[in-house]
């Protein structure tokens, strides 16, 4: 497969880096898959005659569906790890055969502050091309 492979983690700048991921794979005709990391953990919610009981997996895969129709993709797939994001989405690129990760450069401190942490490490180890897209800018 040539599967474009994005990391989302329901950030803003996450949502930009798949904006650019879909971009990229509607103008090659390749799929697309997002990939959410997220802990495992589950919670109780009570309200006044009502509880609720959340999860993060199934809170991941309602976000992974509602940003999925909000990407004008003919072809995009999802997965919910709960490993680290960059050992994750490296994996998810192997598996997938994918010809490029694509990950967004979130502000942060210190030395990482030029990339990002997860888009460093994900530099590092990946099994294919990456491309880090600029979302630090309004409307990257």
């Amino acid at each position: 497969m040539n599967e474009i492979v994005v990391g989302v983690d329901g950030s803003d700048t996450a949502k930009k880096a798949a904006a650019t991921a879909a971009r990229i794979a509607t103008d090659s005709g390749d799929p697309l898959h997002l990939v959410m990391c997220v802990p495992r953990s589950s919670r109780n919610i009570s309200a006044p005659g009502e509880q609720w009981h959340v999860d993060s997996l199934s809170a991941a895969e309602q976000y992974l569906k509602s940003l999925q129709l909000g990407l004008d993709v003919p072809a995009v797939t999802s997965s919910v790890s709960f490993d680290d994001p960059a050992d994750a989405l490296c994996a998810e690129a192997e598996r997938l055969g994918a010809r490029m990760i694509v990950v967004g450069n979130r502000r942060v401190r210190g030395a990482a502050r030029v990339l990002g942490s997860v888009a460093i490490d994900v530099v590092r180890h990946a099994p294919c091309d990456v491309l880090v897209a600029n979302t630090a800018i309004s409307g990257g």
